[in-house]
């Protein structure tokens, strides 16, 4: 449904990837090789929390496409750790924005499963 608390979850999720693809890629332009890898990772990020948000009738998948997420963005993360240490504020800014994501697709992904527990316990009870 898209009433539910993992759907606003996803939401977010979708913002800030909007966000960090558009306001850092402005900020990453002196250095090309960077900006490369924020859209590399970030362009399938974002179609990820957009197919997981629009597939809310299929839970399972949902968790399976959030769990996908989750791992590119740690990735991404342990990419941005080993190579950009000079960058100061905007890699501060990547990880607080990366971090945040995940955290918001963990979350959506507890949410998911309080609802396939409650549908099964629904069904045990007919």
């Amino acid at each position: 449904m898209l009433y539910r608390i993992q759907t606003l979850y996803l939401l977010i999720s979708i913002f800030i990837y909007s966000v960090f693809i558009y306001f850092l890629s402005d900020f990453l332009y002196f250095n090309l090789y960077l900006k490369k890898i924020v859209f590399i990772f970030m362009i399938p990020c974002l179609f990820l929390s957009i197919l997981s948000f629009s597939l809310f009738k299929k839970k399972k998948i949902q968790i399976f496409l959030n769990k996908i997420n989750i791992l590119a963005n740690t990735i991404h993360v342990l990419f941005l750790i080993f190579s950009c240490f000079q960058l100061k504020l905007i890699s501060t800014i990547m990880f607080i924005l990366l971090f945040f994501s995940i955290y918001f697709l963990y979350m959506a992904n507890k949410a998911i499963r309080k609802d396939i527990e409650l549908i099964d316990s629904i069904n045990r009870i007919r």
